[in-house]
């Protein structure tokens, strides 16, 4: 569950343990069936859900990485709704 709003990841494994559901599928590691459940139900439950995918993907807009992230690695999508994200001021 994102720290903000409704949204919801559904992940095989943890997050980043395959680049998403289709690969966890392919890899026999997640039934289609148990996806299809999990995804009902947050749904039902006014969620989201968003694709692993789509997280993994650079986000451009403002942020204020904490000071041991700068310099490593650009913000993505996971960290503005669901990692260490801090909005700029």
């Amino acid at each position: 569950m994102s720290k903000f709003g409704s949204l919801a990841l559904v992940s095989a494994d943890n997050p980043g343990a395959f680049f998403g559901t289709d690969d966890a599928q392919a890899e026999g590691e997640l039934d289609a069936g148990d996806l299809a459940r999990v995804e009902q139900a947050l749904v039902g439950l006014g969620c989201v859900v968003v694709p692993e995918e789509l997280l993994n993907l650079r986000y451009d807009g403002e942020s204020r990485l904490r000071p041991w992230d700068q310099g490593q690695w650009p913000p993505s999508w996971w960290d503005r709704f669901f990692g260490f994200f801090q909005p700029a001021r």
